[in-house]
């Protein structure tokens, strides 16, 4: 049975998979008080989409990759 999501915020698989983290890096984030939580339960938190969206844009600009993960291409052999 899923837990109920209220609009405008993402559960924590949705979160983690947004920013590119695992479980456990987005407990460390909560820790760091990088992102709060906004409601749910210990084990199902919730998190606003605004403060997920905000977070990702700023690890972007610091990491220099405003688009997201960016893979390595390939060289010709």
């Amino acid at each position: 049975m899923s837990q109920y999501v209220p609009p405008g915020h993402l559960d924590a698989d949705q979160t983690a998979t947004l920013l590119g983290v695992t479980r456990g890096n987005l407990r460390i984030l909560v820790h760091r008080r990088q992102l709060t939580t906004s409601g749910g339960t210990d084990r199902h938190p919730h998190y606003l989409l605004a403060d997920v969206q905000a977070l990702y844009e700023e690890r972007a600009a610091r990491s220099g990759h405003p688009g997201g993960p960016v893979r390595p291409e390939r060289q010709p052999a």
